[in-house]
């Protein structure tokens, strides 16, 4: 009975641990918001640093982009889940709609509305979707619903169909509206969709600026199921009522259809995708899908969809028919000022522009060229008529035809006439009259633009230049006697302080050697012969040991063998210090003593070639290549554990050039961490300055684990024979210690 009190008692603790530390788990833990609360989160702390966690139900999941949107009952969220792994994307892959998900993310500010981005995300099962929202369109217009499940239903106006997916227009009153489907399997081909009534769910997107300011809502639809098909068009194409081309967009008593409509008439221009027809003076833009196939003169019937982004009624989404061919119709003869003119009446007498805005029409008038544009394949003609100034663009084949003339001809030109409005504030405004801002001229070929008559040959402008030339000529003709007298006066100093550099190096060779020789001579002499008696006394004192004393043996081999190798060491800085083996010697048998000399004593093969036909150097040139083969040497054999030196010399008797390269197989290091003067390692320091100041160059390359190649390049001049027998004279001119 006690035991089991016992274990009542330890199973009641352990449960009160169980809940105090999920208590404690859960207060460290970030609570979930409502996405009302995300959107809430004031624009500065949309910065990536504060983290959310929001519960909802997945709406759609972009295929062809890393984004997603979630949606609670208190709003939606766009996602961002660019970057994230693998088992993570298969709970938010294309199809998961409709799946519940527990997501932790940063808030950042998005390109309109906040964005999450998803740092880790847990699928907590399947549920219904949220039931769609009737669309508003003032809402939608306003950006207000953005993210949110919408249903809206108009007429398809457009189909731009893509491998699985595309976007259809939707006229939805007098609002249009692109519907991006993600899913376009099994919808219904382009010619029987369009001017079809939909209804469509999908998710509220928008188009934006980059300053994060909407400008128009679109949605985005992710599944096939969510387009409807409410009514097919109400006839097939070619057989509605023929609408004259002068009441296309005007007035009509009765209901207005967002349906198309039928109108013909005759093809004045023809581009990529488009087209102008016209009837009498009024003409119509038309929008194609294609390149249609009918030519300037042809008769023809169109069925599309009126649109009027450029504040003036033409055909969208048009299917073209040819029924026969008729003339032209006769080119208006009226300038771009009489145009600007009619307009502007009409705009201000609130009336229709009389006999015609010209927009559309064929018309012609005479203009001066300002210039030519190239552009790639294409090109313009800017043109001034009056006070317009007007452009028409050319296609690659007019280019070629028209791209020579020149700026100031005086032209005739035919074409159909495009107006481009305005209203007072720039940007289009419904409660503001448009105005004439621009005009552009759609030239049909190259003989719709006849030269009455050509510029001048001297015209201002060659003349300015032609003038000009003269002057910088002239000027030209100055700064370069200028500088010519400079650069003479610069060399001549180059060459004075060249000459004096390597005169300096030439004393400064001999002065050395001859120290060096003095310096050997008293090591030899002294402190050599010094450090040898005392390796003759050390020794003489090892001859007592057995004399009872303390354990000196040891310490007197161990000073034995340091001055043993104190004198080796001092032998070698004698070789050091020795005059460089140059006379009555050649520079290869100077090379090989070089060599011989340093690396004595030493296993390491060191191998020494000549290349090309060597010439007699001057004695301190010589002298200087020596010392920096000697060091390079000697710095392969005592600090880079070298195997093998390489020494070439190369001789160019026609520069009068001398390269000494010396490669080793040691243990490398970096250029630029080596020790230096800080740390009293002078070598490679003093092989550059003995090189530069016989106006050479030193490189050194290496590169730890693969050896080092160090590369001496110095030239013969012509005064170097004086300068050797100044540098002998002073070598002689005393005694040597």
């Amino acid at each position: 009975m006690r035991t089991w009190s016992k274990c009542r008692y330890a199973l009641i603790c352990a449960a009160l641990g169980v809940f105090v530390a999920g208590q404690g788990l859960g207060a460290d833990s970030t609570a979930v918001a409502t996405i009302a609360e995300v959107l809430a989160t004031p624009m500065s702390e949309r910065d990536g640093s504060r983290t959310f966690v929001v519960r909802g139900v997945l709406t759609m999941v972009h295929p062809h982009a890393d984004v997603a949107v979630v949606q609670d009952a208190t709003g939606s969220l766009w996602l961002s889940i660019d970057g994230q792994s693998h088992s993570q994307k298969q709970v938010i892959r294309p199809g998961a709609e409709g799946t519940e998900v527990e997501i932790t993310g940063q808030l950042y500010r998005g390109g309109y509305t906040p964005v999450l981005v998803v740092r880790s995300i847990q699928a907590l099962g399947a549920m219904d979707l949220p039931p769609p929202a009737e669309a508003d369109l003032e809402d939608l217009f306003l950006g207000t619903n953005n993210g949110l499940r919408i249903t809206c239903e108009g007429v398809v106006q457009a189909w731009e169909g893509r491998a699985g997916h595309g976007s259809l227009l939707l006229a939805c009153g007098s609002r249009r509206i692109w519907v991006h489907v993600l899913d376009s399997t099994g919808l219904p081909a382009e010619e029987s969709l369009l001017d079809s009534r939909v209804r469509v769910v999908g998710v509220v997107g928008s188009v934006r600026n980059t300053r994060g300011e909407f400008l128009a809502p679109h949605f985005v639809c992710s599944r096939r199921i969510d387009i409807e098909v409410v009514a097919v068009p109400p006839a097939p194409p070619f057989e509605e009522p023929v609408v004259s081309l002068a009441e296309v967009g005007r007035y009509r008593y009765g209901p207005v259809s967002a349906h198309r409509i039928t109108t013909e008439g005759v093809v004045t221009f023809v581009g990529d995708k488009q087209l102008f027809v016209q009837e009498g003076l009024r003409g119509v833009r038309v929008k194609t899908m294609t390149r249609p196939a009918v030519v300037p003169g042809d008769r023809v019937r169109i069925t599309g969809f009126i649109e009027k982004s450029r504040l003036i009624a033409g055909i969208d989404g048009a299917i073209i028919e040819r029924v026969g061919s008729a003339e032209p119709p006769r080119a208006l003869a009226i300038t771009p000022d009489e145009v600007a003119v009619i307009n502007g009446r009409a705009v201000s007498s609130h009336s229709m522009a009389e006999p015609s805005d010209c927009d559309g029409c064929l018309v012609t008038f005479p203009a001066s060229l300002i210039e030519a544009k190239r552009s790639g394949r294409s090109g313009e003609l800017v043109l001034s008529a009056g006070t317009s100034t007007i452009v028409a663009p050319l296609t690659e084949r007019m280019v070629e035809a028209l791209g020579s003339l020149l700026p100031g001809s005086r032209l005739e030109l035919t074409g159909v006439l495009q107006v481009h409005f305005a209203d007072a504030d720039g940007a289009m405004q419904v409660t503001t009259t448009p105005t004439l801002q621009r005009m552009s001229l759609h030239v049909r070929s190259p003989a719709d633009v006849r030269v009455l008559s050509r510029p001048s040959w001297w015209t201002p402008g060659r003349l300015a230049v032609l003038l000009g030339g003269t002057v910088l000529g002239l000027a030209g003709v100055s700064i370069w006697v200028w500088l010519l007298r400079r650069e003479v006066a610069s060399q001549g100093r180059m060459l004075a302080h060249e000459m004096r550099l390597r005169r300096d190096a030439a004393v400064e060779f001999a002065a050395s050697t001859r120290e060096r020789n003095r310096l050997a001579a008293n090591l030899h002499d002294t402190l050599l012969q010094t450090l040898r008696g005392i390796d003759y006394q050390l020794g003489a004192c090892r001859a007592f040991r057995d004399q009872p004393t303390a354990d000196h043996a040891m310490y007197l081999e161990v000073a034995r063998k340091m001055v043993n190798h104190a004198a080796e060491e001092l032998r070698d800085s004698v070789w050091a210090l020795r005059t460089m083996p140059l006379a009555g010697r050649s520079f290869e048998e100077s090379l090989e003593a070089v060599a011989r000399q340093t690396g004595h004593g030493h296993a390491e093969r060191i191998t020494i070639r000549l290349e090309g036909e060597p010439f007699e150097l001057p004695h301190f040139v010589a002298g200087n290549l020596l010392l920096v083969a000697q060091e390079a040497i000697h710095n392969a054999i005592r600090h880079a554990s070298a195997a093998t030196i390489d020494v070439v010399a190369t001789f160019n008797a026609d520069a009068g050039d001398v390269t000494v390269r010396i490669d080793d197989d040691g243990r490398g290091f970096v250029p630029g961490e080596q020790v230096g003067p800080d740390q009293g390692h002078f070598g490679l320091a003093g092989m550059r300055e003995r090189i530069e100041r016989l106006g050479g160059n030193l490189e050194v390359r290496s590169l730890p684990g693969s050896g080092t190649t160090v590369i001496a390049h110095v030239r013969k001049r012509q005064y170097d024979e004086r300068l050797d027998v100044e540098a002998a004279e002073m070598l002689f001119s005393g005694p040597a210690g």
